[in-house]
């Protein structure tokens, strides 16, 4: 490897003969967590939600470049997921002000959109490409509360709870939202399940 190009990702990694060697090859990491260095697995919950963090940036972020009626809201996700990914790795007070303050800012933006709002409640379904990306947005705040709930038993529970609330939070304002934004609105899900399948089934039939 000595005579070609080294990529600079790779300044974390050491030649051994004709191979690269770098760290978390060996399926652990070393990392911090909520401010304290530890040696964890990669399949660990704290890793899993730092993956899942960032996977809700990535959704979030595509939501923010390709539907500008949600990139506001976008955009505060994507900025609350990059905050609690590092308050995940740092655990201290000022970087959970600066979490709480972007819930802060979500609930406002989502109060403002909803402000009026009369509609009915029951089973939504997106009813447009700009909501489906808003749902996947939902979808995923959801998966990593899940992820974060799993930590409790590892983890300083008041910071792990900390993490777990916001997200909750998180998801029932973008959950909300689709409601004030126009989803498609059923009072239960076999009502859903035959307005989905009445084109290609018939009316009539019930499932």
């Amino acid at each position: 490897m000595s005579d070609t190009c080294r990529l600079p990702l790779f300044i974390d990694c050491r030649e051994v003969g004709d191979e690269i060697k770098c760290p978390g090859d060996g399926g652990y990491s070393v990392i911090p967590i909520f401010g304290k260095r530890a040696r964890v697995r990669k399949d660990d919950p704290s890793i899993r939600l730092m993956g899942c963090l960032d996977e809700l940036v990535n959704v979030a972020n595509r939501a923010r470049l390709e539907f500008k009626g949600v990139s506001d809201i976008a955009s505060i996700v994507m900025a609350l997921s990059m905050q609690l990914n590092s308050y995940l790795v740092l655990g201290s007070d000022d970087r959970l002000a600066r979490v709480k303050s972007l819930e802060g800012l979500l609930m406002r933006v989502v109060t403002d959109k909803c402000r009026g709002f009369r509609g009915p409640t029951g089973w939504v379904i997106a009813s447009s490409p700009e909501l489906q990306a808003l749902d996947g947005i939902r979808v995923k705040l959801r998966e990593c509360g899940r992820i974060a709930a799993s930590l409790f038993d590892e983890y300083d529970a008041d910071k792990v709870g900390n993490i777990m609330a916001i997200l909750n939070h998180a998801d029932k304002l973008v959950a909300q939202l689709l409601y004030c934004l126009g989803g498609s609105v059923f009072r239960s899900v076999d009502d859903a399940v035959n307005y989905l399948i009445s084109d290609i089934e018939g009316k009539d039939k019930r499932f």
